[in-house]
């Protein structure tokens, strides 16, 4: 919807450079741990250091596309602080819009059956562990019962509205 050129590439794109762990052979660079609480299955993504190394660099990815002149979509799963806050620091000569997507629990859960493409409780793992730390977002999207084309709208106007986003500069003044 966009009338600017955009690239996009995330935590998926990195993973799929990898060899997959298969069942029973422990992976190079992330495994899958799986697990059970009140609300059902639950799959930990476990990264490797050889892993840590590769994901590491995603920031840095980031901020060698963004200096070439590219509009970046970034679709990150940030499970951490320090994730987080290497983008922040990564990014300081760049415009960050930190726009958090959200969704109900059970909505994520049948979108993650749906898609074939997901280890079955990826989403109960990171529900709660994804929008908690010290994040600061410029906007906030929920997408349980909102079109993608809608949510789209929604952040394009956010944007063309909001010139000077704050959530990365506040969350790099907080923490220097």
């Amino acid at each position: 919807l966009s009338n600017e050129q955009w690239l996009t590439f995330g935590i998926d794109i990195f993973i799929e450079m990898t060899p997959y762990p298969s069942p029973g052979k422990d992976g190079e660079y992330f495994d899958f741990a799986p697990g059970e609480n009140e609300r059902g299955p639950l799959m930990t993504f476990e990264s490797k250091s050889t892993g840590d190394k590769l994901f590491g660099a995603m920031a840095d990815f980031a901020h060698m596309l963004g200096s070439r002149g590219n509009n970046l979509i970034i679709d990150e799963v940030l499970f951490n602080d320090k994730q987080l806050k290497s983008y922040v620091d990564k990014l300081a000569d760049h415009t960050v819009y930190f726009i958090g997507v959200k969704c109900d629990l059970a909505i994520m859960q049948e979108r993650e059956y749906l898609r074939r493409d997901r280890a079955l409780g990826l989403s109960n793992d990171q529900f709660d562990r994804v929008h908690t730390g010290i994040r600061e977002y410029d906007l906030t999207v929920d997408t349980s019962n909102t079109s993608v084309f809608d949510v789209t709208k929604t952040i394009l106007t956010f944007i063309e509205n909001n010139s000077n986003p704050n959530g990365f500069n506040n969350m790099r003044r907080k923490s220097a």
